[in-house]
């Protein structure tokens, strides 16, 4: 599938100064923006709870599992929804897409189905409320609080992980989930996400190698664009409505940018040698895509021939069937 020329911003565009790429950033974005994800989370049970074949026009069969996964203080429990292309099975498996849903009702199109991977999926705000005061806590509350990490030579204070963090955790069990579902091959499999779950998506894959591609789609700011790119939303913004999505010490950097360790290229040249996938829209400006592209230009050299794919589309913010075509026909190379 052939990806949409660039447009002339674009083309036009230069990478600002940035920080060098280079080894251990992953522990800085820990530390710096997303939270440090602690150890835990085991799928303790799996249970089928409806099949429909012949969903989407025959093009995919939906089943509906409840996962059970033991926490230190606690079981999550989620309910999942696998589509399978049609003719999947345990003689012929299929490669799957995790992604979390901002609705539970939301389903892939048949044409996406019929691109050959299954898509399992859950409603993100099963693992983990988007609410900086939550009515009921998600699975952050099932983790005792860390306030210390100690190393051989420091003793250093450590925030508590934030929402981001915990949806990426959730992307992970997804994946084990996806490792007991009959017609399912987990053996080469993709992490999508749109917006803020793009966010989660990209720090999934930077930390769980199990992860062969990660796609994002319009991630925008502590997603794929830079920082030190100047449009859309920034970290006073960002912070400022969503205090809950990072460590509380992030919104110190507002409006001071250019004083972080850090910037987005960085964490998408960790995924290497694993592949990645950006996505952007030319109206969505709030996710800053020229930031984004940018980021992508910046990442190349920390992968091979092919490592890191981008494609950008008219429109405004939003994940398409079109981004959909687009990441899986990159995933597929």
């Amino acid at each position: 599938m052939t990806s949409p020329p660039l447009p002339e911003a674009w083309q036009r565009a230069e990478v600002p100064p940035l920080p060098a790429i280079g080894p251990e950033v992953v522990d800085e974005f820990a530390r710096t923006i997303y939270g440090r994800t602690p150890e835990g989370g085991r799928l303790t049970e799996l249970v089928l709870r409806s099949r429909e074949n012949g969903v989407l026009d025959g093009a995919a069969d939906r089943l509906r599992h409840h996962a059970v996964i033991a926490c230190p203080l606690g079981d999550l429990e989620l309910d999942t929804v696998t589509h399978l292309p049609a003719g999947a099975s345990a003689e012929h498996p299929v490669p799957v897409v995790v992604a979390l849903n901002f609705k539970s009702d939301e389903v892939p199109s048949a044409k996406v189905m019929k691109a050959g991977y299954a898509v399992l999926a859950v409603d993100y705000q099963q693992i983990e409320p988007d609410d900086p005061a939550p009515p009921a806590p998600g699975v952050r509350a099932l983790f005792p609080t860390q306030t210390t990490e100690t190393t051989d030579e420091t003793t250093e204070t450590t925030e508590p992980w934030g929402a981001v963090a915990a949806w990426a955790w959730g992307l992970s069990r997804l994946l084990d989930i996806a490792d007991g579902i009959e017609g399912v091959d987990p053996a080469e499999p993709v992490v999508l996400g749109h917006s803020r779950l793009g966010k989660a998506a990209l720090w999934a894959g930077a930390q769980d190698e199990r992860f062969a591609v990660t796609v994002a789609n319009g991630s925008g700011c502590c997603g794929a664009s830079l920082f030190r790119h100047p449009g859309g939303e920034d970290i006073a913004a960002i912070t400022t409505k969503f205090p809950h999505w990072f460590v509380s010490s992030f919104s110190t950097y507002a409006g001071n940018e250019s004083s972080l360790p850090v910037d987005q290229h960085q964490l998408l040249a960790s995924i290497a040698p694993r592949r990645v996938y950006v996505a952007s829209a030319e109206d969505d400006a709030w996710a800053d895509p020229i930031g984004e592209y940018l980021a992508v230009v910046a990442a190349r050299p920390a992968f091979g021939t092919d490592g890191i794919g981008y494609h950008v589309r008219p429109g405004t913010h939003d994940l398409l069937e079109e981004d959909w075509l687009h990441a899986l026909a990159f995933a597929k190379r």
